[in-house]
């Protein structure tokens, strides 16, 4: 049985029952659909610009940029619901196309700051832990 989008009160009193059924309603979910003829756009593409100091990154398939930090392991800059995220994510091969993998973390920009803030410190760590 499918579930209801109204809320009924249980309560057995009369006075209850004379306000009437509160009605929630849900959003339904939303997704995107792709054609198959977007999965060459769905191919990571390099590219490096000429500006000095400037690093090699690729272009996702939404666009953002993606900075390789080992194999199939990438940080990028996204946003969502108009805030910007960090994503420090592993990709998979799926028949020639990198995807997302499972594997990743959203920071925020305050925890990106914080992480940034902390890097020293764990430079330290890393180097008695040798």
């Amino acid at each position: 049985m499918p579930k209801s989008k109204e809320f009924i009160d249980s309560s057995d009193s009369a006075s209850d029952q004379d306000s009437g059924a509160v009605s929630t309603t849900k959003k339904p979910k939303t997704k995107e659909t792709t054609s198959k003829d977007d999965s060459a756009n769905k191919r990571l593409k390099t590219s490096t610009d000429g500006a000095q100091g400037e690093v090699a990154s690729k272009r996702g398939a939404n666009g953002e940029r993606l900075y390789e930090l080992g194999k199939l392991r990438y940080v990028s800059v996204s946003e969502f619901r108009g805030k910007p995220y960090i994503n420090i994510r592993e990709y998979y091969d799926d028949k020639g196309v990198e995807k997302p993998g499972k594997k990743g973390i959203s920071l925020t920009i305050d925890q990106w700051e914080t992480l940034k803030t902390l890097i020293s410190q764990v430079d330290k760590d890393v180097k008695q832990s040798k």
